[in-house]
């Protein structure tokens, strides 16, 4: 007897598919993983400016930490002054300028205990007898700045009495 066996099995068709949904399942995983990896370091950049900006501040009169977006970009600015007056970052160039959030690193913050986010520029200040956050220009304190890119989230939470910067 002569059998045609041209055809593919059913079996033969769920174990290819099954082995395709895996490989994809791995593959959006990995992407995944490799575009939130730019949101973490961001966020890892900004607590260690952040702290290095209040001992900054602690050892001088007058410092002023600003978190900006140019061109897609997120980027840290820092006026550092010896003298007791007020800094007007508006005339006056920053002491230093650092790039610390890839392309398409969205980082946001939140004032108080309000639902809404504000976009940036975010501009912060330490109290140089405590170590304490000052409040900002607005009023109120920021508690919280969210990095995210890629589906990822970071969330870098601020404590307004201590000065103390960690990410959740």
């Amino acid at each position: 007897m002569r059998q045609d066996n041209r055809g593919v099995s059913l079996v033969e068709l769920m174990i290819v598919i099954a082995i395709i949904a895996l490989l994809g399942g791995i593959g959006i995983w990995g992407i995944n993983a490799m575009t939130g990896k730019p949101a973490q370091q961001c966020a890892q950049k900004i607590v260690y400016s952040l702290e290095r900006h209040r001992t900054t501040a602690m050892g001088k009169v007058g410092a002023v930490y600003m978190l900006v977006e140019e061109g897609g970009k997120v980027y840290l600015e820092e006026w550092v002054s010896n003298t007791d007056a007020v800094i007007d970052t508006n005339s006056v160039p920053c002491t230093s300028k650092v790039e610390i959030g890839a392309s398409k690193v969205k980082v946001q913050y939140l004032v108080g205990s309000a639902p809404d986010l504000h976009d940036l520029p975010l501009k912060l200040s330490f109290d140089r007898s405590s170590g304490a956050f000052k409040p900002l220009d607005g009023g109120g304190y920021c508690t919280q700045i969210i990095v995210t890119r890629g589906g990822r989230e970071f969330t870098v939470n601020l404590v307004p009495i201590t000065g103390k910067v960690y990410i959740d």
